[in-house]
C-alpha cells in the first residue's frame, strides 16, 4: 500500500518535471546558445559560434562600469532595506489584532500593487512639480526645483520601497519564532529590554535579516522597471542594458551575452547567502 502511494506521488512529478524543463532549462540553454553567436546588423542572428561577445563585453570599460553601478545600487538598496525594515518587523511582531493587520496589508502592498505602479508615484512625487518641491517651496527652503529623478538614488528610493516586504516578513518570522521561554530566561537574570534586544532578540532574529538581505541583494541585481523609470535613462544597470541590446538594437547575441554574465553573478553569490544563512542558524544553537 505504502508502495503504491509512493508510486502515485512520484508519477505526479513527471508533469512537473516536463514544465520545469520546458520553461526553464530549455530557456537557459537557448541563452546560452544566443550569447555565442553573430550578430549581422539584422534581427535574426547567424553563425559561426564565437566568443566575440564576451570578448566585447570585457574589453569596453563601459559594460564593467554598468556592473559596477549595479552592485553600487543593490548594495546601497539592501542596507537601505534592512535598516527601515526591521524596526517595523519588531513592531509588527510585538502586536496584535486590527493594527497588525493593517500593517500588515500597507507594508505588502508594493507586492500588491506592481512595481510600475509604485514607480509612477514616485515619479509624480519627484518631478520639478511634484509633492516634494512643492512642499519645500513651500516652506521656502528651495527656490529652484531640485534634481530628483534621473540619478542613482532615485533608483535606490524606488527599489527600497519596493523590496521592503521582502525584508519585513522574513524577520517578522524570525521573531516572531523566538521561544518565549528565552525572552523570560533572560529577564530572570536580570537583563532589561535593551539587553534582551542586543543579546536575545537581534542575534535570534539574524536568520530572518540574511533571508530578507539574499532576497533585496539578487531582486536588486535583476531590476529594470525601476531603473528605467526613475533613472530617466541617464541610470544603466544590467537589466536595462540588455533591454537595449535586445529591443532597441536588436543585438540579442550581445544582449544574452550580459544576461548570461548577470545569472552567472547570481550564481556565484547562492554559495555566499547560503554561507550566511548558515552562519546564523549555527548562532542560533
Amino acid at each position: 500500500m505504502l508502495k503504491t502511494k509512493l508510486y502515485k506521488s512520484d508519477s505526479l512529478l513527471i508533469p512537473l518535471a516536463i514544465l520545469f524543463f520546458i520553461f526553464f532549462i530549455i530557456p537557459f540553454f537557448m541563452l546560452f546558445y544566443n550569447s555565442f553567436l553573430t550578430y549581422t546588423g539584422r534581427v535574426e542572428p547567424s553563425l559561426p559560434l564565437t566568443f566575440e561577445n564576451y570578448v566585447k563585453f570585457f574589453n569596453d570599460s563601459y559594460y564593467p562600469g554598468v556592473i559596477k553601478t549595479t552592485f553600487y545600487i543593490s548594495i546601497a538598496t539592501t542596507f537601505w532595506v534592512t535598516l527601515l525594515a526591521y524596526p517595523l518587523a519588531y513592531f509588527m511582531s510585538k502586536i496584535d489584532g486590527y493594527l497588525k493587520t493593517i500593517l500588515l496589508v500597507l507594508s505588502t502592498l508594493p507586492l500588491i500593487s506592481g512595481v510600475m505602479v509604485q514607480n509612477m508615484g514616485l515619479y509624480g512625487m519627484m518631478t520639478n512639480y511634484g509633492t516634494v518641491n512643492n512642499f519645500l517651496k513651500a516652506l521656502n527652503i528651495i527656490q529652484e526645483p531640485l534634481q530628483l529623478l534621473g540619478n542613482e538614488t532615485a533608483v535606490i528610493i524606488g527599489l527600497t520601497q519596493g523590496f521592503l516586504p521582502y525584508m519585513i516578513l522574513p524577520v517578522m518570522n524570525s521573531i516572531q519564532a523566538i521561544p518565549q521561554n528565552v525572552q523570560q530566561a533572560a529577564e530572570s537574570l536580570g537583563a532589561n529590554a535593551f539587553h534582551r534586544f542586543i543579546r536575545v532578540t537581534f542575534p535570534l532574529s539574524f536568520r530572518g535579516i540574511a533571508a530578507g538581505a539574499v532576497l533585496v541583494f539578487g531582486a536588486s541585481l535583476s531590476s529594470y522597471t525601476t531603473p528605467s523609470i526613475l533613472g530617466r535613462g541617464k541610470v544603466q544597470v544590467i537589466g536595462t542594458v540588455v533591454y537595449q541590446q535586445a529591443m532597441q538594437l536588436f543585438n540579442w547575441p550581445f544582449a544574452s551575452t550580459i544576461a548570461m554574465i548577470l545569472l552567472l553573478i547570481i550564481l556565484l553569490f547562492m554559495p555566499c547567502s547560503r554561507f550566511i544563512t548558515r552562519k546564523s542558524k549555527i548562532g542560533q544553537k
